[in-house]
């Protein structure tokens, strides 16, 4: 029996190692794809995305080869999400089958207009205090004037580019289980604004909550994969 495919999608700075320690926690019976983005990872060659709309088609031309006939999934944490939602819609435009299960995390639904959680412009100081605030980054990177000179620049470039996303209203809802998580502790993404995601799909709906801030996938790893692993084996069984 093929396994079923989970594609993993990256926050805003993060490269698709911020997931490789997920392969050997999860189930045996699932096929984990780390998305890599461009300009980071092993494709630190590539340009930085300049639209929103660059890094959803980029990431089709990525995925597109590797879906079948079987149920796949999407994880996608903060930027992720919204760029998995993206995606769903031009694989099925493309005549492609859209995902059983999305996992929707640290996002709020993608009609909401409001700030985003790091302003681009903000001066270097101000921006690294901001990043300290939501977790996520190790201290040390910033004492490392080499590694945060490669760092802020592929942050800076995935906000801006997130700046350019405007939503499309009107269009047929997804049929994806729409499994959408936060962290309690994160108070710059409002729960009402998570729960918003049900209008997106004709699907199951499922809210759940985790110990934890914006980064709550690393302050709580066990429980997370653990949901995870429960939520796909329900959809292979």
């Amino acid at each position: 029996m093929n396994k079923l495919k989970l594609f993993a999608f990256p926050y805003a700075g993060a490269s698709a190692t911020a997931y490789y320690k997920w392969k050997k926690h999860l189930s045996d019976e699932i096929d984990f794809k780390p998305i890599e983005l461009a300009g980071r990872g092993f494709r630190s060659r590539d340009s930085l995305y300049r639209t929103f709309d660059e890094a959803v088609h980029d990431v089709y031309e990525q995925v597109e080869g590797l879906i079948d006939d079987g149920p796949y999934a999407f994880f996608g944490h903060s930027m992720g999400s919204q760029l998995s939602f993206e995606l769903a819609y031009m694989l099925r435009a493309h005549g492609r089958p859209e995902p059983s299960v999305m996992f929707l995390s640290g996002r709020w639904a993608p009609h909401i207009l409001r700030p985003d959680l790091v302003n681009p412009s903000t001066p270097h100081e101000q921006l690294i205090e901001r990043l300290m605030e939501l977790g996520g980054t190790p201290p040390e990177l910033f004492e490392n004037p080499a590694l945060a000179n490669t760092f802020i620049p592929i942050l800076k470039a995935d906000f801006y580019a997130m700046e350019s996303y405007v939503y499309q209203g009107g269009r047929e809802l997804l049929t994806a289980a729409f499994n959408v998580m936060t962290g309690v502790q994160d108070w710059d993404v409002n729960k009402r604004d998570l729960a918003e995601w049900g209008q997106h799909t004709t699907g199951p709906f499922s809210l759940h909550k985790f110990k934890g801030g914006h980064f709550y996938i690393n302050d709580s790893f066990e429980a997370v994969i653990q949901h995870i692993n429960r939520s796909l084996l329900s959809t292979v069984q």
